[in-house]
């Protein structure tokens, strides 16, 4: 990290905390107020952006979850993998270790599960997603693909951005911490006229900090300006546009042994690394977003939204280092003899993305007598074109090689031009919608929805599928209503062929589930209980008397329980759980073992979550809050592996992760428009590892570290 920059962005965020604001008093209050989103209390009645309509959550078929900023600012939360801790159902799965990677309901969704207000957001290889400029994140649970066309079968991740209000405030923040982080944030509001027709909004992020593993670090530019034209009391038109860039050295997941397999060695440290220290890693990534948000009222009974967004984005690494076995390696008796590790050398590699993603949708309210209909009918459409160029990395574990146990990280990498490559790609998808959410009267609905859609990709593979969905809700009591549903999804197979060189239909999953949705009359309780089986079926598997070819043989299934609830029991006390029992297992396949656990996913997961905030008195603003993490053990690693030599998979590969238990705690103060806050995560410095993928590549938690945060508002 540069002192320049340390010291220059200190300077200009603290002379910003410091400008006395005229009237700065008289607005203390309101800004300390003033909602950055739904109050907890509030949930069930909220509508969520991933719903595409008016419907509350306590009368939508489907579980979701929101996620407020308020939750986020407790928990000294950044990334969205850590975010989606407090939500059942959601567990850790592996993305090259640094990205930001999640299992729902016990499938991956780590890659095509990201919306950014409610269109898709693809990435090459993967993201760490900013929150700050977010107002919400709302976890759509089980198939999305009625609305959303081509989605995970576990669920869908919908991002929603800050957009433009109508009081004036500007918010500074000023954060340090562990790893020599340096942060600076803004989020200011204006009117830009005194009658409110134009209202603006910019959120800035500049972050710069080193990692918990050698040589990494982080660098981040993140702004995001929003402009909103009301042109009349019908119609509002929303510009939302984003710019970031990430200039990282990343760090790389570890082998298995030495971290949950014994190694003759020991064990590995946690912020041990196998990328280099003069020629480290790079990973830079460039992106901007240019869209709009419109809404027109034709009546009370008839309404347009269409949403749009272009994307331009530039990804390229160079030198990212990944295990690759023990160039000595030897197992005796379970136990890995082996010190000199293989290294795969990624990169350079460099690829460019354009995407074009628009959904546009009419409601139509109408009622008959007792019965209330609200009806949906929309088109979306989303495009990728791409170029990619790989330069040549290294893929013989023995061309660069490090002795773990006398580790020289000062020689250059030796890379292998001829294993360069390079290409393009296309792809793009189109869908028909319509929903139908039926009241009967004040106790019941129904809702039927079907969507078909379209999808190409490279060498003209064309798919095509209906997705349907069926659910229905009944209040038994105010403010607590049962709920069912069944639904259908599909992700297009591309790359994947069989002997006779066509393509594999698209995998697709069911998902049937039912549960209770609870908000008690005075808000202070709101909860959901909800018991699911889902079923992931055309899973690509290979073709066994044709190696390197597929077909789609495979079959898994996840079966759970999931408990979200929270009590406010006085103005002053929030407490939350999110429990998760899951059985995840693997139920048809022609490679992997047929009745495994699902790899990453844990049987048990509960996260408690409590806070109190002195009301009143000398000490009052003063907050505490504490959480608490358990995961019970996961199955690491699910194709078999043969790590000793002798030519035949071996059951030691299919290692377990150990369970871990983590607790984290928070001290924060607000007097009048200042806020401080201290959080401290893994307060007793646990060492585990979270997710893995294969022998070569597990996940290290990171260990105790601490977040230190001053916020300034006019």
């Amino acid at each position: 990290m540069s002192f320049n920059r340390k010291t220059l962005i200190i300077a200009l965020t603290g002379s910003a905390l410091a400008m006395p604001a005229q009237g700065a008093e008289a607005d203390a209050d309101a800004a300390a107020g003033r909602d950055d989103i739904i109050v907890l209390g509030e949930q069930m009645r909220a509508t969520p952006n991933a719903g595409k309509s008016d419907i509350p959550l306590i009368e939508t078929p489907q579980a979701i979850s929101i996620i407020s900023t308020e939750q986020l600012k407790a928990r000294g939360v950044v990334r969205l993998a850590e975010a989606l801790r407090g939500v059942a159902g959601v567990s850790r799965s592996s993305t090259y270790g640094y990205y930001d990677a999640y299992q729902i309901r016990g499938f991956d969704a780590a890659y095509g599960s990201i919306y950014l207000d409610g269109l898709i957001s693809q990435n090459v290889a993967g993201s760490n997603n900013e929150l700050a400029g977010l107002e919400q994140i709302e976890v759509v649970k089980g198939p999305a693909s009625m609305l959303f066309g081509s989605a995970p079968l576990g669920g869908i991740v919908n991002l929603v951005s800050k957009r433009p209000r109508d009081d004036d405030f500007v918010d500074l923040g000023l954060a340090t911490g562990s790893y020599d982080l340096v942060e600076g944030t803004i989020d200011a509001n204006m009117r830009l006229d005194a009658a409110g027709t134009l209202l603006a909004r910019l959120n800035l992020v500049y972050r710069d900090s080193n990692d918990f593993v050698r040589f990494a670090d982080k660098n981040r530019v993140h702004i995001a300006p929003a402009l909103t034209w009301r042109m009349g009391e019908d119609s509002e038109l929303t510009l939302l546009t984003r710019y970031e860039r990430n200039h990282d050295s990343p760090w790389s997941p570890v082998s298995a042994w030495g971290t949950v397999l014994p190694s003759a060695h020991g064990k590995l440290p946690i912020d041990f690394t196998i990328n280099g220290k003069d020629s480290k890693a790079i990973h830079n990534q460039r992106y901007y977003h240019l869209g709009y948000a419109f809404k027109h009222r034709f009546s009370d009974a008839f309404s347009f939204d269409q949403t749009l967004r272009y994307t331009d984005r530039k990804v390229s690494w160079n030198d990212w280092i990944f295990w690759a076995g023990f160039v000595d390696g030897a197992v005796v008796d379970g136990v890995q003899q082996g010190h000199v590790a293989g290294r795969y050398v990624y990169g350079p590699f460099s690829q460019r993305d354009k995407d074009l993603s628009t959904d546009g949708h009419f409601t139509l309210k109408v009622e008959t007598g007792p019965i209330r209909q609200e009806i949906l009918v929309g088109l979306d459409y989303r495009r990728n074109r791409s170029r990619f160029a790989d330069h040549g990395g290294n893929f013989d574990p023995a061309a660069n090689p490090l002795d773990i146990l006398a580790p020289d990280y000062s020689p250059p990498f030796i890379h292998d031009p001829a294993a360069a490559y390079g290409g393009g790609g296309k792809s793009n998808q189109t869908g028909l919608y319509i929903q139908d959410h039926v009241r009967f009267g004040e106790r019941a609905t129904l809702t039927l929805g079907g969507r078909y859609d379209w999808a190409k990709s490279d060498g003209g593979v064309k798919d095509h599928k209906f997705s349907p969905r069926v659910g229905a809700t009944y209040a038994i009591v105010p403010g607590a209503s049962l709920y069912a549903s069944w639904s259908k999804s599909f992700v297009p197979q591309a790359g994947y062929f069989t002997v006779a060189g066509d393509a594999l239909p698209p995998e697709t999953g069911r998902n049937i589930e039912t549960g209770v949705k609870l908000q008690t009359p005075d808000s202070r309780l709101t909860g959901m209980v909800s018991i699911f089986e889902l079923t992931r079926q055309n899973v690509a598997t290979e073709d066994p008397a044709n190696p390197f070819f597929y077909i789609t043989a495979g079959e898994q299934r996840s079966r759970g329980v999931e408990v979200e609830a929270t009590w406010r029991p006085t103005p002053a006390w929030t407490l939350s759980i999110a429990y998760a029992y899951l059985d995840a297992k693997i139920t048809r396949d022609n490679v992997l073992p047929v009745g495994a656990r699902l790899q990453n996913v844990p049987r048990h997961n509960i996260n408690l979550f409590g806070e109190y905030v002195v009301p009143r008195g000398p000490f009052a603003g003063f907050g505490l809050n504490l959480a608490f993490q358990y995961n019970s053990d996961k199955v690491g690693a699910n194709f078999p592996e043969d790590v000793d030599g002798d030519g035949a998979p071996d059951p030691i590969a299919a290692f377990t992760l150990p369970s871990y238990a983590l607790v984290d705690a928070g001290l924060s103060y607000r007097f009048g428009p200042w806020g401080v806050r201290l959080n401290v995560n893994n307060l007793f410095d646990k060492r585990y590892f979270p997710d893995a993928c294969c022998v070569d590549r597990v996940t290290p938690g990171e260990p105790r570290n601490w977040r230190l945060s001053l916020t300034r508002s006019f």
